[in-house]
């Protein structure tokens, strides 16, 4: 089954709620689901560019959502991950810089 955008970004919203109960308002996991949050938004927002610099985030949640669980979370932050590598290099793309300065 393939999970819509939305449904997607509700279960990182209900990540984040539980991560921050847990661990407090600056966890990593937090801050990391809503980076991935904002990200994959974004890639909706300029699709053909994101699939095109070959950094796609969504493609790796559509058919499994992410989990509360240590584990999954740290193959997710792995730096060997393409989800992590994604976001720390989204910014390479012109139109996201431009959208993450209008964020600041």
């Amino acid at each position: 089954m393939q999970h819509s955008l939305n449904v997607i970004i509700k279960k990182m919203k209900q990540l984040i709620r539980l991560y921050e109960k847990d661990y407090g308002k600056d966890c990593i996991q937090a801050n990391y689901y809503k980076i991935i949050s904002r990200n994959l938004l974004l890639e909706h927002k300029y699709k053909d560019i994101v699939e095109k610099s070959g950094k796609p985030i969504y493609h790796y949640f559509m058919y499994s959502l992410p989990e509360y669980d240590d584990d999954y979370f740290d193959w997710l932050y792995n730096p060997y991950n393409p989800v992590r590598f994604a976001c720390e290099t989204f910014d390479s793309i012109e139109e996201i810089r431009i959208e993450f300065n209008k964020l600041k």
